[in-house]
């Protein structure tokens, strides 16, 4: 960790001389608060990862240039980052007129499209309910990114599994290892967003997701309405000794959304449906009684910019699961309620 504080202190300093050759940015985002969620003590937690970052291009020549991007995250109550060091992101690629291609570890194409329809992000307790094959970003990656023509973008991906043949580990012991690749179409123009996506990632059992959904805004107010099919194949990252990594099952999981925006105020607000079906070797015996289970989760928060960089904001939900065992699927084995109330403040500024 001291190293690479130290490393990002040596880049601060030498920022001018590099920019000499290269367009070099330093960003970020500092966010923290409180959350209180039935079944947990207060504590504090954040909305959008805190992170500092690094990106730059190098011209070189005819319209084509060369880009690169490092990020760590932090927990800024803490001040500990994240591990791996660089798991924001850690790219370097081309880009010119045939559109970008990047190589490292960057945004996981369907979330980043799909994230788009939830006024929260996909952050925070009033982030919509996200089915067992997603994640934010991913590593050993090569993406294309076309570029926009009329609105229209395509994005392409292929993920390298971690190719664990004849070692011993648990993507192997559940048949999991298999690379992965993903296929992003956006139409993104004026008051309409369209998008459709499908992925499949690394390391998952062959398991797959595909999502179509859209947005309409309507001067100062914009609907969306969003579908995402889960298929998975048996095998979820997470903590094994909690969570139900070995057990199947299919997700259908729906988003009706609602964002308001005057001047500093904004008002996001989704009412978000997953149904969960076929599940098998779950452990729980709820599963062989039972044919599926579903969860409805209702959410609204509301944001005050203090300016154009800083944010205050507050959100609340409701998640209402059918049964115990169908909250157990989703938050862990520990997991004793059947209902989780989230309450979330805070405050958030980008630099």
């Amino acid at each position: 960790m001291k190293k690479t504080w130290l490393a990002l202190s040596l880049a601060t300093v030498f920022t001018g001389t590099a920019c000499a050759q290269s367009n070099v940015t330093i960003y970020g985002v500092l966010d923290t608060g409180y959350i209180k969620e039935t079944g947990s003590d207060l504590q504090m937690g954040e909305w959008n990862d805190s992170r500092i970052g690094f990106k730059g291009t190098e011209d070189l020549g005819g319209g084509y240039k060369a880009t690169f991007q490092l990020e760590q995250r932090l927990d800024l109550w803490n001040g500990k980052g994240s591990n791996p060091e660089w798991e924001g992101a850690s790219n370097l690629g081309l880009s010119g007129p045939f559109g970008r291609v990047r190589f490292g570890r960057m945004n996981e194409i369907e979330t980043e499209s799909f994230r788009r329809l939830d006024p929260f992000n996909q952050e925070g307790v009033g982030s919509m309910m996200k089915g067992t094959q997603r994640t934010s970003r991913i590593s050993n990656v090569a993406r294309y990114d076309s570029p926009s023509l009329s609105g229209f973008r395509v994005s392409l991906g292929y993920y390298l599994g971690q190719n664990t043949q004849h070692v011993d580990d648990d993507v192997t012991r559940n048949n999991a290892d298999n690379d992965g690749y993903a296929v992003g179409l956006n139409y993104d123009n004026g008051p309409m967003l369209l998008l459709a996506n499908y992925s499949r990632l690394s390391d998952s059992n062959d398991s797959w997701v595909w999502s179509l959904g859209g947005s309409y805004r309507f001067g100062p107010v914009k609907i969306g309405l969003g579908y995402e099919r889960t298929e998975d194949k048996g095998w979820k990252m997470g903590d094994a000794s909690n969570k139900l990594d070995a057990s199947e099952s299919r997700q259908d999981n729906w988003i009706l959304s609602g964002d308001y925006q005057s001047g500093p105020h904004r008002i996001g607000a989704s009412l978000n449906w997953m149904k969960v079906r076929d599940v098998k070797n779950s452990g729980l015996a709820y599963w062989d009684d039972h044919d599926s289970g579903d969860v409805k989760k209702y959410s609204i928060g509301y944001f005050y910019s203090l300016s154009k960089r800083t944010t205050l904001y507050g959100q609340l939900a409701y998640s209402d699961f059918e049964d115990e065992a169908v909250a157990q699927f989703f938050r862990g084995r520990s997991f004793e309620e059947d209902g989780v109330t989230g309450v979330q403040i805070g405050i958030n500024h980008k630099f």
